[in-house]
This record gives C-alpha cells, structure tokens and sequence, in this order.
C-alpha cells in the first residue's frame, strides 16, 4: 500500500470512532460500499480522482448508496472518498479494511472479539486444509450467492454474527485473491484492533493522572478508539517518551534523539574527511 494510500486509511480510522457503535449495520454497509465500486471500474474511477470536484462525488455517492445504506454510512463514505488514493483500487480496499475494522470495534463493545477471532482462525484453517472447499469458494464462475449460501451451510448459527459478516465478505468479494488468504488478512487486522488497545510507554519520571489522561485522549484520537495505558518508567531514555501501539514503536525519547544526532555529526564529520 502506497503512502498516499496509507495516509488516508490512517486518517479515515481517526474519523471512524464517532461512527463506531455495538451495531453491525455500519460495518456490512461500508462492505456493501466497496463491492458496489469495485464492480464498477467508471464508478471507482471518478471517486478516486483527485481531479473531481467534491460536489460531484458527493452527488454520485447520494445516488447510488441513497437508500441502500445508512445516512451515516453514506456521510462516512463522503469523507474516505475525499481523500487521495495511489490507485483507483485502493479506495476499495480501505473502504474494506474500515468494514472489517468497523466489525472488530462492534465485537469489542459486546465483548466477542476474541470468539470472533478464533472462529475466523477455525473456519480458515478448515478451508486451508480443504482443497475441494477452496475451489467451491474460489471459484470465479460460481455466483456469489451460491458461495455465500454454502457459508451459511457451514458456519449458519454456528458462529457469531460478527464472523459470519466477515467470513461472507473474504468469500463474496475475493477479487482474485485466495479465500485462505483473505480470510488471514482479516483475521490479522481482527487481532491487530485488539492489539491496539492497549498503548505501551515509557517515560523517564512517572507521569500525573493528569499527564496520562491527556496522553490517552490524544492517542485515542489518533487510533479512532479507547486506548488502554501500560506506562513504564525507565530512567535511561532521559526524557520524553518511547510509544508501542499497534505494531509501531514512536520513539521521542531525549536518548533516542541524542543518537540520532551523534549519527548526524559522525556523518557529518566522514563526509569532511572524505573532501
């Protein structure tokens, strides 16, 4: 995913929490929104044009999402259409990754993400070890409401709601994509909502109430969700802090910018040398 790309995908999550609610409907609505643009390549290319106008994008998205979702949905669509993306493709693609983001926020809110992460575990290695599944889901000449009437064969009742959703969406809207791996992809975001749950400082001196209060609410605006503080002290890093969040490390250490600033001279100092 390209930078353009992964900017607007972190932007639109920022925006996604006052959305979020313990509702499903959000979630399969922004799903409903990437498989209608997908399937239309004069559709996804005027709204991943940088060069059509706000207004005629926001009209084209009233015409064909109008009564077909949410207003919500409809208004949120708005604002991730707004954003520039590398390809036309890849508006698509955020579009999904907020549905399946939109699914975990609903899962956590009822207390079901970690159910919903092992039945969606359970259900792709069942299909990974299955080669006869695989092509029936895989399958390009076989419509989609067939695959997705042999989901519900399969795991009908026998999930939670929230997986099925999932589940039906890696099935019905593969694009060329294997069924097992789309199905890890989602299952990787799943766990990743959860991971960045929980936000891992360090800080130099311990922090006031106050200090972490506002630590958090800056962190949940950037993270489009509630963020839960593990605060370390460790003097070494001298000030500042050192973040762990969802797979990245936000380094703002005073250490940390002392090397980098040794690194900088030492360069620095090679490069005379060397004239």
């Amino acid at each position: 995913m390209a930078s353009s790309t992964r900017q607007a995908l972190a932007q639109a999550k920022a925006e996604i929490s006052a959305y979020l609610g313990s509702e499903l409907a959000f979630a399969t609505d922004l799903f409903v929104a990437a498989d209608a643009i997908s399937s239309s390549a004069q559709l996804r290319g005027i709204l991943s044009d940088p060069s059509t106008e706000s207004a005629t994008k926001d009209g084209l998205i009233d015409r064909v999402f109008g009564g077909k979702v949410s207003l919500s949905a409809v208004e949120f669509v708005k604002l991730v259409v707004a954003k520039r993306y590398s390809r036309g493709i890849d508006l698509v693609v955020v579009l999904e990754q907020l549905g399946v983001h939109s699914a975990a926020a609903t899962a956590s809110k009822i207390a079901v993400l970690d159910q919903v992460q092992s039945e969606l575990f359970a259900f792709q290695q069942v299909v990974a070890s299955n080669r006869e599944l695989q092509f029936a889901l895989s399958n390009k000449s076989a419509p989609n409401n067939v695959k997705i009437a042999l989901v519900d064969a399969l795991v009908g009742g026998k999930v939670h709601a929230v997986t099925k959703a999932i589940i039906s969406q890696a099935v019905g809207s593969a694009r060329g994509r294997r069924i097992a791996t789309v199905l890890d992809q989602f299952g990787k975001q799943i766990a990743a909502y959860g991971e960045s749950l929980v936000a891992t400082v360090t800080v130099s001196s311990v922090l006031d109430q106050n200090q972490i209060e506002r630590l958090r609410s800056s962190l949940a605006k950037t993270y489009g969700q509630q963020i839960r503080l593990n605060v370390e002290v460790d003097s070494s890093i001298i000030g500042g802090m050192v973040v762990q969040i969802a797979g990245e490390i936000i380094d703002g250490s005073v250490s940390n910018r002392l090397q980098n600033l040794k690194l900088q001279l030492a360069s620095a100092a090679a490069s005379v040398n060397r004239s």
